[in-house]
């Protein structure tokens, strides 16, 4: 029942809300390294960015290719620029960038798709407007 009057400074404080939503975990499918990044990416938004089933489900796609991002990534740095002399070499160098470019695409799509990237959050004007804004040079802090 409800009490009669105005509410108290205590009463207005607190927000009941009918449901709390928690951050969601990664699903049992991903790798330790696929759910690494999706707690970073979690954490990194509000509790209810990633709300839907949808939602979940890019951000689980997208948390595979920056793995293979990072898979094929570790592949190249160990790659000798001797091998690169050999036609065998090259071939595998090149079908390497060819992976790695392929997987930059598909998250970099899924980035914007979830609404992670700047391009996605801001206008051009609104983008503009914080570029000019921006403070030039060293910070106070900095010098």
């Amino acid at each position: 029942m409800a009490s009669r009057g105005r509410k108290s400074a205590a009463e207005l404080s607190v927000v009941v809300t009918p449901e709390f939503r928690k951050r969601p975990s990664p699903p049992s499918d991903l790798t330790p390294e696929q759910a690494k990044i999706w707690r970073e990416i979690v954490a990194s938004e509000p509790a209810d960015f990633f709300g839907t089933a949808a939602l979940q489900a890019m951000l689980a796609d997208y948390c595979r290719h920056r793995s293979s991002i990072d898979a094929v990534t570790s592949i190249i740095n160990t790659f000798k620029p001797e091998w690169l002399k050999a036609a065998e070499g090259a071939k595998r160098y090149k079908e390497l960038l060819r992976m790695r470019e392929m997987e930059t695409r598909a998250a970099a799509s899924l980035a914007t798709k979830l609404r992670l990237t700047n391009q996605a959050r801001y206008t051009p004007q609104a983008a503009a407007t914080a570029a000019r804004n921006a403070a030039k040079g060293l910070k106070p802090w900095e010098l």
